[in-house]
């Protein structure tokens, strides 16, 4: 049994090591910013594939040319530089790309403006980790063979004979 706490502590170690690193993503989110993971060379160098970068709601009046801004683009959410706005739409373009893109970017579609924070690599864990729910399970099931072993060798959980669980007095 000795073995196997000890595994269990390692991993659990992990799994707090993954929880602390997401709460760390969602500080800024109390400041009304939300994340976006980078999954394109398009803005390099500016911003790294992979890296977390934050977006906040703006007005219109607030963007101008040479911010970045993230948009909706059908069910993708894309992330460019505003190069000009011209009559009331939004031209952008990838720092990487060499032409503007295709279609002009209405304010409607537009989610926030850019900020300065970005977090380069996490991304690539975060994005796993959010396309797998198994993972979640897992965290949620070693992080609970923690608590039992912790509180059954230490006494807080008692075991009678008959196999019903009661608890210590002391």
């Amino acid at each position: 049994m000795g073995a196997l706490k000890i595994i269990v502590r390692i991993l659990s170690y992990i799994c707090y090591a993954i929880i602390g690193i997401y709460a760390i993503i969602c500080i800024p989110m109390i400041f009304g910013s939300k994340p976006v993971v980078v999954l394109s060379g398009s803005m390099r160098p500016t911003y790294e594939v992979g890296s977390i970068i934050y977006y906040k709601h703006v007005d219109k009046s607030e963007i101008k040319a040479d911010d970045i801004v993230t948009y909706q683009m059908g069910n993708t959410l894309v992330t460019h530089r505003v190069k000009e706005i011209r009559n009331g739409q939004f031209i952008t373009q990838g720092d990487a790309n060499n032409t503007i893109d295709q279609n002009p970017v209405d304010y409607s579609d537009i989610q926030g403006k850019v900020g300065g924070l970005a977090i380069p690599f996490l991304g690539f864990g975060v994005q796993f980790i959010n396309s797998n729910i198994w993972i979640f399970i897992i965290i949620v099931a070693i992080l609970f063979a923690e608590f039992l072993l912790s509180n059954i060798k230490s006494g807080k959980i008692a075991v009678s004979e008959k196999g019903q669980k009661q608890k210590d007095d002391g």
